[in-house]
């Protein structure tokens, strides 16, 4: 149906002064140019909009009608022109440890120029999205492919123990020790390198419980379950009341990548927080 603005814009004066003069007065037209833009809205909607009288012009109960979308459609109009020049909002993608409390945290202090969208994904889809430019921001547990900016940042594993552990009570956990206290897997990349780690130390990594989550496995320490690993960007501050995170004796680390495409300032501004 090929209904354009100036027929509604027509309607409405019509509507509001209640005379042919007088809405073209209001939108700068002449009386018949108003009557021809009436006469094509009646012709494409196969209805009469006005009652034409020699008092005046009124509005048919479909012309009412018509008036009230057309309000509408005026106003999502102008929301639309309004976006002209704007700059898009931020889209960020990460692996799950890093949307717990990292990325958020993160955000929330750029503002009016926090991200408009969030969405979390394994590694290789990240990569694909960013790629694509479904994404500007990639977190990620693996490093750059591709010819976009990259930041590396350093993340320690921490032990997760219920309060009333005898673990709890040290300063660090040794590696053997967490193992054999029955620890639970955080899931994602994090038990790949885990179990890399341990390793290099010598101590076999078995954990007793995987978990697809972070908030898991702070939920088991917490009901006295298990003991677990977390990443400690992911872990929350303060930890909650029945748990206590501590340092593993030796430490183990993971890398965190922030990647966007070069020349995104906006992305580049929420990589800088990140590291900040």
């Amino acid at each position: 149906m090929d209904i354009a603005v100036g027929h509604l814009e027509a309607l409405l004066a019509l509507e509001e002064h209640g005379s042919f003069t007088r809405a073209g007065q209001a939108l700068g037209l002449t009386q018949s140019a108003v009557s021809r833009a009436i006469a094509a809205l009646e012709h494409r909607l196969g209805a009469a909009v006005v009652h034409r009288g020699p008092s005046g012009a009124t509005l048919t109960s479909v012309g009412h009608e018509v008036a009230a979308h057309a309000r509408a459609v005026l106003e999502h109009l102008r929301a639309i022109e309004a976006l002209r020049g704007r700059q898009p909002r931020l889209r960020v993608g990460a692996v799950a440890s890093a949307l717990v409390r990292f990325v958020p945290e993160a955000a929330a202090r750029l503002g009016p120029d926090r991200p408009a969208l969030v969405v979390q994904g394994e590694d290789d889809e990240l990569a694909a999205w960013l790629a694509d430019e479904t994404i500007d921001l990639a977190v990620t547990t693996t490093p750059c492919a591709g010819g976009e900016e990259e930041t590396a940042i350093t993340d320690e594993f921490l032990a997760v123990l219920p309060r009333r552990h005898p673990l709890a009570r040290r300063d660090r956990v040794g590696l053997a020790d967490l193992v054999a206290a029955g620890v639970a897997d955080p899931g994602g990349t994090c038990g790949p390198l885990l179990a890399a780690g341990y390793a290099a130390h010598g101590v076999e990594w078995r954990p007793a419980h995987v978990v697809r989550d972070v908030p898991t496995v702070l939920a088991m320490a917490e009901a006295e379950i298990t003991a677990g690993v977390v990443p400690a960007i992911a872990a929350p501050r303060p930890a909650p009341p029945g748990v206590v995170l501590l340092p593993l004796d030796p430490p183990l680390h993971r890398t965190v990548y922030l990647r966007h495409r070069p020349g995104d300032r906006q992305a580049a501004l929420l990589a800088r927080r990140l590291t900040a």
